[in-house]
């Protein structure tokens, strides 16, 4: 489990504090400048340079990798004007999903999901400030899903050169949705391979891999479900940043995000009977034990207590009535085939009540 540094109580409101985890050696920031006709790609290597985009005919879209480094993210929001408590909220990555509107921009937050290697999810925050001729997102590592985007800027492909940055900024977050369903075929397979075990080899099943997927569900659920809120706001709360035609794409983007959180709903409900049924394979298993040592029990009391009877040793020569078997020739082998025919026939009785 990851721990995350919080804000410090008593701190003033939009005190700069990174809540997350360093990811990257150094902030990076990489820059796309186009229009129809061109485009540039560059790395600014000094935050100096920033002051020197120009914005004029073209969308600039502005991508910082690495928030540990609260200096430079101070020199970013002097230079595009960005409130000290939108930089805050950058900078807590503990953030839901949200958009808030402000006089010249447009700030943006959403959750990328990924898969680690050893195919655990993996949240990160990005964020993004819209303004009208620039777009600017914060990321915290260099890993993404913005790379077809970049291919399409680069080799002119579709209409992502020939609109604004409010559509620029709905292609990053449609790659982030896009994304979320790799990661639901992914739980897919892992909750068929799950409902298989718990059905044909219940006994190699391990619950804490149940529980690990349901947790992991949980985590995605809390994570889109103000995504789709959020996407639901933007399409019912007209703004100004975004133009007319943009909102027809958010609004299909809000329709992949109800079919998502419905299939998370229903896979909450799979891993949830998975849980149930395994706990009622446990149980049965469990009373099948119980049964089989209770016929065992029972075959044995009445032999027991034969046992227990001719195991006092009266002496005959006293009384009669002082267990005269013992004195018997045949006695022994007697008393052993009586014994026998008793558990043979409630083993009989059983099978014949059907409780074995």
């Amino acid at each position: 489990m990851i721990h995350h540094d919080t804000k410090q109580r008593g701190q003033s409101p939009g005190t700069l504090t990174f809540t997350g985890k360093q990811k990257v050696d150094r902030t990076k920031i990489s820059v796309f400048d186009y229009n129809d006709n061109s485009y540039v790609e560059k790395e600014i290597t000094s935050l100096d340079d920033l002051k020197e985009l120009k914005f004029d005919n073209k969308i600039t879209w502005i991508n910082i990798t690495g928030l540990h480094d609260i200096n430079a993210l101070e020199k970013v929001g002097r230079v595009f004007n960005i409130h000290p408590l939108v930089l805050e909220d950058i900078l807590n990555i503990t953030q839901f999903p949200k958009i808030e509107n402000y006089d010249d921009y447009l700030f943006v937050v959403a959750k990328m999901i990924d898969l680690s290697p050893v195919k655990s999810i993996n949240i990160e925050q990005v964020s993004f400030i819209l303004s009208k001729n620039y777009l600017i997102s914060f990321q915290e590592d260099e890993q993404d899903v913005f790379d077809i985007i970049r291919e399409r800027i680069r080799k002119n492909l579709g209409r992502i050169r020939k609109l604004g940055t409010d559509y620029l900024m709905y292609r990053l977050l449609d790659a982030i949705v896009d994304n979320y369903f790799f990661i639901l075929e992914n739980f897919d397979d892992r909750i068929d391979k799950l409902e298989d075990k718990v059905l044909l080899n219940p006994d190699h099943v391990d619950i804490n891999s149940i529980y690990i997927v349901r947790k992991e569900i949980m985590n995605l659920r809390r994570a889109i479900m103000p995504m789709r809120d959020m996407m639901y706001s933007v399409e019912k709360e007209k703004d100004r940043h975004i133009t007319k035609s943009t909102y027809f794409f958010f609004r299909d983007l809000n329709d992949h995000l109800n079919q998502i959180f419905d299939s998370l709903e229903s896979y909450r409900e799979m891993i949830n009977q998975l849980v149930e049924l395994y706990i009622s394979n446990s149980s049965h298993k469990l009373n099948e034990v119980i049964k089989l040592l209770t016929i065992i029990s029972t075959i044995f009391i009445p032999l027991t207590f034969i046992v227990g009877v001719y195991g006092m040793n009266f002496n005959t020569k006293i009384s009669p009535f002082n267990m005269p078997e013992l004195n018997w020739y045949w006695g022994y082998p007697a008393i052993m085939v009586f014994m026998l025919a008793i558990g043979v026939g409630l083993i009989f009785f059983f099978k014949r009540k059907k409780w074995m």
